[in-house]
């Protein structure tokens, strides 16, 4: 066989072994998720909520109203974290938050970046839960139970993951990423999570064990994917991370071509920094149990190289010998992959049908999701991943670069 054979070999069936596994690991989570969330022996514990905000008076009402009205049965301590917003972030969440002596908007008019922010917020924490959640979110009132009782299942959980849902559905990208939630993050996060391996607990919702992320030293500030990165530092350490479809918040989406280009790039290009700086650690005998996540992460990527190359050199192929079969072959197995994705989508929508009864209605859009979702986060990847790799983190701290939406 040759490297052309085995090169071959990976593009055909790689998308084909990862999407079957996702599908029967989110078929089995279902299965074995258990019973609702019920109150503790010792009742629910105190959880601290932290939302980092930055410039986002027109959406952070709305974020302190629901976290007002979360239904939970301990002690809660809601923390506003202003990044030295230039607008009228800090008049807008201390109106939305009243006279409630849980709501406490902290504002020392100094500009820190998220990492930062968050890791003050987590030495100031009165709790050692500590929920993190984004400022153009709306938190259901039930997901901070679901979050508690995931995590206290086992002392080895240091963080849960929540599950997100998009809320400004007005537009073609925003029901796409419907779909992607739903086929892509929903069933990955629910087949890491049987191992206790979710690989990223992101900033929108997750809670965490305050103790053990000051342990291994907080948000690293220099990250584009600061979430992304803690989460692999925690499992090195040897805690597990989970996730509880149950605790839903919604969120805003780009809605752009522009907006989901810059959300993509920083995505890819975070990856890709925590690929280079990971893979000694995680690649250590030691750390067996993480070499699926890694290896999933790095494969994709070479997935995707190995997929625009194709694509390349087919369509060139094509135009120079019309009459030969391998292009012929490539169509065939475009249909093939094609037809893997939608069982995907369909299997993700029955799983998640109940979480969002509107999920199925976005399958109207299907025929545009590969060509949305594969070309956006194939050039993202090309670009901003492959420079996350061959440079790692920056040496200055992240900013804030994506703006928010008010719909």
């Amino acid at each position: 066989m040759t490297f052309l054979d085995v090169l071959l070999t990976f593009l055909a069936f790689y998308p084909v072994v990862t999407g079957g596994a996702w599908m029967v690991g989110g078929v089995l989570f279902r299965i074995l998720e258990g019973s609702p969330a019920s109150t503790p022996p010792g009742g629910w514990p105190g959880v601290t909520i932290l939302v980092p905000a930055y410039n986002e008076e027109r959406v952070i009402a709305r974020c302190v109203e629901a976290l007002r009205d979360v239904d939970y049965g301990g002690d809660l301590e809601i923390l506003i974290l202003n990044d030295g917003s230039a607008d009228a972030t800090v008049a807008a969440a201390r109106a939305a938050a009243g006279d409630d002596p849980r709501v406490t908007v902290l504002d020392d008019g100094v500009n820190l970046g998220k990492a930062d922010r968050l890791n003050g917020g987590m030495r100031r924490a009165r709790h050692d839960l500590v929920l993190v959640t984004d400022a153009d979110t709306h938190l259901h009132p039930d997901a901070v139970q679901h979050l508690t009782a995931r995590i206290l299942r086992s002392p080895r959980y240091a963080a849960v993951a929540g599950s997100p849902r998009v809320t400004n559905r007005g537009g073609v990208l925003a029901t796409l990423q419907m779909l992607e939630t739903a086929s892509l993050i929903g069933l990955m996060r629910r087949t890491h999570s049987l191992a206790g391996r979710v690989g990223t607990v992101a900033g929108v919702l997750g809670l965490f064990r305050r103790d053990a992320v000051l342990a291994v030293g907080g948000y690293d500030p220099r990250m584009a994917t600061e979430d992304i990165e803690l989460t692999w530092r925690l499992l090195e350490a040897g805690h597990l991370t989970g996730f509880t479809p149950h605790a839903l918040v919604g969120m805003q989406v780009p809605q752009s071509v522009r907006s989901i280009w810059a959300q993509r790039t920083r995505w890819a290009r975070g990856q890709g920094e925590v690929l280079r700086t990971h893979a000694r650690t995680v690649f250590r005998p030691r750390h067996w149990t993480l070499w699926p996540i890694a290896l999933e992460a790095l494969l994709s990527y070479l997935w995707v190289l190995t997929m625009l190359v194709a694509t390349v050199w087919g369509v060139v192929h094509w135009i120079t010998h019309p009459d030969d079969m391998k292009f012929r072959w490539m169509i065939a197995w475009g249909v093939g992959i094609a037809v893997v994705a939608v069982l995907q989508i369909a299997i993700a929508v029955a799983v998640e049908r109940r979480l969002d009864p509107r999920l199925p209605y976005a399958c109207l859009l299907l025929p545009l999701y590969p060509l949305a979702y594969w070309t956006i986060n194939a050039l993202a990847a090309l670009t901003a991943q492959t420079r996350g790799l061959l440079r790692g983190p920056r040496k200055r701290r992240v900013t804030w670069d994506l703006p928010r939406s008010s719909t």
